[in-house]
């Protein structure tokens, strides 16, 4: 279970950087979001990314506090009904980039979720 939890914090790690380098200007838009803006992202969709961000940055914490390397900030109770809502993000996220138009969003991002899911799954039988 510390295993799976530490692949996630990694996982959301990098996909955090991914989105600096989108928020930063990086013309990989092709890659996310539906992959229908070739290059840049519009400063909007930047923004977007920048939130986003975010909210993966806030998942790896909670991954990391999973292994006890961090301090929980939650509740058992309550750690245990965000670590089901996080298996259902990242399996909303893997049926989402499955149906992608984008092929490389699709080969970019399905293998990530699919690890995801698998090691979000574990920890929360955990």
């Amino acid at each position: 279970m510390i295993a799976a939890a530490y692949i996630i914090f990694a996982v959301q790690i990098c996909v955090v950087l991914f989105q600096l380098a989108l928020a930063l200007g990086a013309p990989m838009g092709e890659y996310t979001l539906g992959g229908q803006n070739i290059g840049r992202l519009s400063m909007k969709l930047r923004f977007a990314t920048t939130i986003s961000l975010l909210i993966n940055l806030g998942i790896a914490g909670h991954y990391l506090a999973q292994t006890g390397t961090l301090q929980a900030l939650l509740p058992s109770n309550l750690n245990a009904i965000v670590n089901w809502a996080l298996v259902g993000f990242f399996g909303l996220g893997l049926l989402m980039n499955s149906i992608s138009r984008s092929k490389k969003e699709r080969n970019l991002w399905v293998p990530v979720l699919i690890l995801s899911l698998v090691c979000a799954v574990i920890v929360a039988l955990g």
